[in-house]
């Protein structure tokens, strides 16, 4: 299971303001924790600032490399500019992972070559064109026509990382359950894998906390392989560790052991 921290993503505010302020140390210390919690990727999201998202992604990787050497980045921007630039600047010894394409051709054409080039793993949103799925049987159809693509540019499957949206139950109850039938459908393609931003599914509800790991739960049982979540909250990783060890991913509980030995859990 592939953690990617998600606390670097300047939409929340303290981020912003050490962006804006080029606040090394801060982004530094977020960054840190996020490893030493069990992050495996740290997601760099500056689209959301007042200056240039070039720039500030340079800046951002440039700042993180600086200490840890061998850090993994997933850039996340809508902006090819400054998924190009990113790669530029990285020099780190860690893995790549982009987010991301959609089934539009304009993303597909210009973000799967800087993918492929790379080697980094690269997430894929079922969402065509201007429109998002509301079934898992249209996220699939999505998906298939993603892969049909990546297939056709010789891209290797075990790189690219299905996302089947999730949305917010507080407005849509249905999609919760779409969300988890469409992990297993999508893995049924054949040597891909899926992802999900966990947070998506508690907007707007109180105790997101619980909501959060409490379906992370469920994904684990789908099927899902990686997720974007806050790797800091004990809440969510004490639920992800008893998952696994109750689905007999964790041979013999002996990750769930050392982190109840460490008191990691809640």
């Amino acid at each position: 299971m592939i953690i990617v921290g998600e606390r670097i993503n300047s939409s929340r505010k303290k981020i912003y303001e050490a962006i804006k302020t080029r606040n090394a140390s801060f982004i530094l210390k977020e960054a840190s924790s996020q490893l030493k919690d069990g992050a495996g990727f740290i997601d760099l999201n500056c689209a959301v600032t007042s200056g240039d998202e070039v720039q500030d992604i340079d800046w951002l990787i440039s700042v993180i490399q600086s200490e840890i050497k061998d850090a993994n980045i997933c850039i996340d921007s809508p902006n090819y500019l400054a998924i190009d630039r990113a790669l530029k600047v990285y020099k780190a010894k860690g893995e790549l992972m982009l987010n991301s394409i959609t089934a539009e051709e304009s993303r597909i054409s210009r973000i799967l070559p800087l993918a492929k080039d790379h080697n980094a793993k690269l997430i894929a949103l079922t969402m065509g064109e201007n429109r998002m799925p509301d079934t898992a049987e249209d996220r699939l159809a999505i998906a298939r026509t993603i892969l049909e693509r990546v297939d056709r540019a010789g891209f290797k499957r075990e790189n690219l990382f299905f996302d089947p949206l999730i949305r917010p139950i507080s407005t849509e109850p249905h999609q919760a359950a779409e969300f988890l039938k469409s992990i297993r459908l999508i893995k049924d393609l054949g040597g891909v894998n899926t992802i999900c931003g966990l947070s998506n599914i508690s907007f707007g509800l109180p105790d997101r906390r619980l909501i959060n790991s409490s379906f992370l739960a469920m994904a684990v049982y789908a099927g899902i392989d990686a997720a974007i979540l806050d790797a800091t909250d004990r809440n969510i990783m004490s639920s992800l560790k008893a998952s696994r060890a109750l689905l007999g991913m964790d041979d013999f509980c002996a990750d769930y052991i050392k982190a109840f030995r460490e008191g990691a859990l809640v």
